[in-house]
């Protein structure tokens, strides 16, 4: 792609800020980000997830010469090893059998260290044709005189400025801005973008986010929570439904920061009918007899708990075009969905964040063949439209048990689990791997990996109904 190139990028998410720097590194000659909170240290606590960045999300950052600065804000793992303090005071510490040990390295890190540390990049490596503006938002898309798409974006203040891009790049999550503007333009086919969503029992889940101090001691401080690079489960004792729960604290590379500690739950549970920092403090003091809650969370951390509205996991869905050419044959402004406002699912495995910043890899690899912006981004739609589908099917049938919300259905997805992983070892070239494990593998397409799921389940289940039928068969023989 010759000539010069201009882009724009809504959101500053962790696709947005390593958008920025791509387009940066490939030298075009606007690059502008626009991302509607105020600062990059702007906290939104209700956005303080904790990312795994995997092998599918480290290539564009090794391209971008910064994957080394992932040791600095994450913790780094082959595996996942957790302490279970139990609601008696006792903690086992163990490696969970469901990952697979021969994955590459990938790190922990939270959503804040992980930005901190992209717009430190962009501060220290970024040229002066790279413009952030934060505490701006996309207001609308419309056409200038000659017809030319231009994006309006406005300040906190109410002012507005337009730009006219080559490229708009919508990375601002399920609720794109962008995406919204494109089902108002002319040249734009009805439904060309709508969410295609699918089902998943994840999906719904509520939750919000509380801080514990990175290192605490439990019960009569013979058990301590004082590894940083530890993750913690904490369950409550408490079996019904509607009161079970667990608190679950990934590892920080900081000592000194707090952990967010996720509590993930049903639309009905007790949980979210607290009204007050002193219900909320009574309610864990009586779930999680094993902590001193009240010199863990204070009255001001729990008043913030209770007022923060409760997110929800949405449906497991994908776009359902990925691109789109705005304004005059000849002067068309390209625009792409990337990220959330292109595939957006539950966590359930942790591949969000990589799936977007795999989006951008796949990108520059399309602009590195040197081809016009039209083709270049018709033909990442084409590679890459398939395998969000197929990204959402996986998601959206593999591990959405993992709550626990619906105990019965997590314990047979764990007997299907381990029978399908024990027949893969016995006969490797009848079963492959669990599903779950084949999520882990970072060079396998999600279409071979559905394909090996569908190839895997069908030949379990006749297994298991053989055996059935044998037993079946079995116990008539003996009756009569």
């Amino acid at each position: 792609m010759n000539g010069k190139r201009s882009v724009f990028i809504s959101g500053g998410g962790p696709a947005g800020l390593a958008a920025a720097l791509l387009f940066d590194q490939l030298g075009w000659d606007e690059i502008v980000l626009a991302e509607r909170r105020p600062s990059p240290s702007d906290f939104e606590k209700n956005k303080s997830f904790n990312y795994l960045v995997d092998r599918r999300g480290l290539r564009i950052l090794e391209r971008l010469g910064i994957a080394d600065r992932m040791y600095q804000c994450g913790v780094d793992t082959t595996n996942f090893t957790a302490t279970t303090i139990a609601p008696d005071g006792s903690a086992e510490t163990k490696v969970v059998p469901i990952i697979d040990p021969n994955r590459p390295t990938c790190f922990w890190t939270t959503r804040r260290a992980f930005l901190t540390m992209l717009y430190d990049a962009i501060k220290e490596k970024g040229s002066e044709r790279l413009k952030v503006f934060y505490g701006h938002s996309v207001s609308a898309i419309d056409r200038d005189e000659l017809g030319h798409a231009q994006v309006r974006v406005r300040d906190r203040e109410g002012t507005e400025t337009s730009f006219k891009p080559d490229l708009i790049l919508a990375c601002d999550g399920l609720n794109s801005a962008i995406r919204k503007e494109l089902e108002r333009q002319p040249d734009v086919p009805k439904g060309h973008f709508d969410m295609i969503a699918g089902d998943s029992i994840s999906t719904g889940l509520r939750y919000k986010v509380l801080n514990l101090p990175s290192q605490f001691t439990v019960g009569d401080g013979s058990v301590a929570v004082n590894d940083n690079r530890m993750s913690y489960i904490i369950p409550a004792r408490h079996k019904a439904r509607r009161k079970q729960c667990a608190l679950f604290a990934f590892p920080v590379v900081d000592p000194s920061h707090p952990r967010s500690v996720n509590l993930i739950r049903e639309a009905d549970h007790e949980l979210w009918t607290l009204k007050s920092g002193e219900e909320l403090l009574a309610w864990m003091e009586d779930a999680f007899p094993q902590l001193d809650i009240r010199s863990l969370v204070s009255d001001e951390e729990a008043e913030d708990f209770v007022n923060l509205e409760a997110g929800a996991f949405p449906a497991p869905q994908y776009a359902r075009n990925l691109h789109a050419g705005l304004g005059p044959d000849g002067a068309k402004t390209q625009v792409l969905l990337i990220g959330d406002a292109a595939h957006a699912f539950p966590p359930d495995l942790g591949l969000g964040v990589n799936a977007a910043l795999q989006d951008l890899d796949v990108l520059a690899r399309q602009i590195d063949k040197g081809e016009d912006l039209a083709a270049t981004v018709a033909n990442y739609a084409e590679e890459r439209l398939p395998e969000a589908r197929d990204l959402v099917w996986i998601v959206e049938r593999t591990f959405p048990e993992q709550y626990n919300h619906r105990p019965t259905r997590l314990k047979l997805w764990a007997l299907g689990f381990f029978g399908r992983w024990g027949m893969h070892k016995l006969l490797p070239g009848v079963f492959d791997k669990p599903a779950f494990l084949l999520s882990q593998d970072p060079d396998m397409p999600y279409g071979e990996m559905k394909w090996r799921k569908l190839r895997t389940d069908i030949r379990y289940r006749g297994l298991v109904a053989a055996m059935l039928a044998a037993i079946a068969g079995g116990t008539a023989v003996a009756l009569s």
